[in-house]
Order: structure tokens, then C-alpha cells, then sequence
């Protein structure tokens, strides 16, 4: 009991001056601490039965680090805004890749534990997940195929454009085709 009783004075802590947090307290007559626990047990429960498991993921994941990316854009040091600018980069290809194969892996017990779990990995101060593996992994392979990826990217640039032109022909034409038959 001390231990739970020590989790929620941290929990308190940390949540006294949240706004939602504090009114749920208030209202309930129980401490930040307890509603954060709550909140957490109750998050965990939907967690592993799978329920919103992909939606609390993704809010998780985006959510705190777009919070911490827009402190990190208004302060004057420059330490924060890398964690959080390599953090989106490892984001965006774990987005990728899980968007891709996770259609195989969803039904795997604990999938979405896991993956919130490495997502914390990545962006927690005291763990800087991102930017080990982008040091490690990320960044020699993006140095290695650059060129290509930006040749990739030019092309797709260029087909955009071209189906762009050729969507607002057919819509000029549709358009001319409908006030002649009018």
C-alpha cells in the first residue's frame, strides 16, 4: 500500500496544476494523484483488450510529442529541438512500416502494449530512443540511399503535378461539356 500511496503523491506532483485533471479531482474529491491513476489504469485495461488500442497509441505517440515539439519551438536552446526533430523523423518511418505490417501483427497479444511501449522508448527524456536509433540505425541508411530518396521524391513531385494538370483538364472539360448541355 505504500508504494501505491507513493505513485499517487508523484502522480499529484506532477498533475496538481492540469486543468482538466484538477476540475475531475475537485469534482470527485480525490486527489490529481488518484484521478491520473485512474486515468492510467483504466487506459492500461483498454490497452491490453485491444478496445481504442490503436487510437490511444496514436494520441499517446503524437499528442505529448507534438506538445513538447511546440515547447521545444519556444524556447532558446537548441538541445530539445533536436530530441524532438529526430524523434519525428523516427516517427514517421515507424508510422510507415507499422501502417504496413501491422495488418499482420495487430492480433498478437500485447501487440498495442508493445508498441506504445517503444513509442515512450522513443520519446522519453530519460531513454532519448529516437535519437539512439537514429544514430545507430536511421541516419547511415538515409546518408547511404539520399540521392535516391531525393530523386524518389522529385519524381513523385512531378507525377503529382502531372495528374494535378491533367484532374483540372478533365474538370474544365466536364465543366465546359455540362453549361453546353445545359
Amino acid at each position: 500500500m505504500e508504494q501505491i500511496n507513493g505513485i499517487i503523491d508523484t502522480l499529484t506532483e506532477s498533475t496538481r496544476n492540469l486543468p482538466v485533471i484538477k476540475d475531475i479531482a475537485h469534482k470527485a474529491g480525490v486527489s490529481t494523484g488518484h484521478v491520473s491513476l485512474g486515468a492510467i489504469v483504466f487506459i492500461t485495461l483498454f490497452m491490453f483488450l485491444g478496445i481504442c488500442a490503436d487510437l490511444i497509441t496514436d494520441l499517446i505517440g503524437m499528442f505529448y510529442p507534438m506538445f513538447m515539439s511546440f515547447k521545444a519551438l519556444e524556447t532558446k536552446g537548441a538541445d530539445d529541438d533536436k530530441l524532438w526533430l529526430t524523434y519525428w523523423v523516427v516517427f514517421a518511418l515507424f508510422k510507415v512500416i507499422d501502417d504496413w505490417s501491422g495488418v499482420f501483427f495487430f492480433w498478437l497479444p500485447f501487440y498495442y502494449p508493445i508498441k506504445l511501449a517503444f513509442l515512450i522508448y522513443l520519446f522519453a527524456p530519460q531513454t532519448k530512443g529516437a535519437i539512439t536509433l537514429y544514430d545507430k540505425v536511421i541516419k547511415d541508411f538515409m546518408i547511404k540511399h539520399q540521392t535516391k530518396i531525393e530523386a524518389g521524391l522529385s519524381q513523385a513531385g512531378h507525377a503529382a503535378n502531372l495528374l494535378q494538370q491533367a484532374a483540372k483538364e478533365e474538370a474544365m472539360k466536364k465543366g465546359m461539356e455540362y453549361m453546353l448541355n445545359k
